[in-house]
């Protein structure tokens, strides 16, 4: 059979997110299946590390929220259309009552991997422990109070918030059963794998959720390591160490771009900004100074379509490539 390999990219200096799949004749295939039948995928991953504040998968432990929602651990409220519209995910309705109060109505028949019902309760103890811990989000919710019936969540803010429902969007919203705990790291979601072992700037262990509320994930068990170099990880990839990357470095595609493998992406609104300090000490206050940053600049290359900014939410990507329910 052929090898199948699925390498993903985020480039992360501008605004999209790549894939490159492709065949060969490695004795790895993306899907590893064992004697015993199981499907089991490893995936080498450069982001997945402390120095990234990925330290685990704990959503409200400063960017971990990236590795919950990006490995199908856990799973937000509200995700995002192609067109950037907010769809349902966790919610299945909301209301805007007033300018302070917002009332969500949750999917039914979901449960955590602790098996636990995911009720307004349960998001309500999720976000109020989110909100003491976590000073971004604490800062972006600004929620007053909540108040749990049933399936439905109503939350007062502090101030009008329209835009409520793009931040409990973001990975650090993520709902999870806070009452499982967060011994190594590791969390109770409600998506469609299990973190079960996480040794933090080593390596991810994952089993597939039996009970997931929405499909079945195609792979039993998924290894993530923590690959911070960016030819190791290309040389895992092609020696067949792993079957898949994320975090692949520019200067290895040349080595994938051939018939074995395909290469994909898509966008997101990942943006990288340089900023200028004009204080009256800085180099930066000159003109000329600043006019010669400007010409250093390949404008041109930066305008191809490969480079251009996509207005896309970066959980987009996360929802359409790597939610690993979909991998087959």
């Amino acid at each position: 059979m052929n090898a199948k390999k699925l390498i993903g990219t985020a480039l992360s200096v501008v605004l999209c997110a790549s894939m490159l799949a492709g065949c060969g004749n490695q004795k790895n295939e993306t899907e590893t299946t064992t004697e015993k039948g199981k499907k089991t995928l490893v995936i080498g991953d450069t982001t997945f590390n402390s120095s990234n504040e990925e330290n685990n998968v704990n959503p409200h432990d400063a960017y971990s929220g990236w590795a919950c929602i990006r490995y199908g651990i856990g799973e937000t409220l509200v995700k995002y259309s192609d067109t950037m519209e907010i769809e349902p995910w966790l919610a299945k309705e909301w209301e805007n009552v007033d300018e302070l109060t917002w009332k969500i109505t949750l999917q039914d028949n979901v449960k955590f991997s602790s098996g636990r019902d995911m009720d307004a309760e349960a998001v309500k103890e999720c976000l109020e422990h989110l909100t003491e811990n976590h000073e971004r989000a604490k800062n972006d919710l600004k929620i007053d109070s909540m108040e749990a019936d049933g399936q439905i969540l109503t939350i007062h803010t502090l101030e009008p918030k329209p835009a409520l429902l793009n931040y409990l969007g973001d990975p650090y919203g993520c709902i999870i059963d806070v009452d499982a705990g967060f011994d190594d790291g590791i969390v109770a979601g409600t998506g469609p794998y299990i973190a079960v072992d996480c040794q933090s700037d080593d390596h991810l262990t994952l089993v597939k959720n039996e009970d997931y509320w929405n499909g079945t994930p195609k792979i039993d068990e998924l290894t993530i390591r923590t690959i911070t170099d960016g030819s190791t990880l290309a040389n895992a990839l092609q020696s067949g160490e792993i079957q898949a990357a994320y975090g692949m470095a520019y200067e290895s595609y040349p080595m994938f771009e051939n018939d074995a493998y395909t290469f994909s992406q898509i966008s997101t609104s990942r943006c990288f900004f340089g900023k200028m300090n004009f204080d009256e000490s800085s180099v930066c206050a000159d003109p000329a100074v600043r006019k010669a940053i400007a010409m250093g600049i390949d404008k041109k290359t930066l305008s191809q379509p490969y480079w251009k900014a996509m207005v896309m939410w970066q959980m987009e990507y996360f929802r359409k490539v790597p939610h690993l329910a979909e991998i087959r």
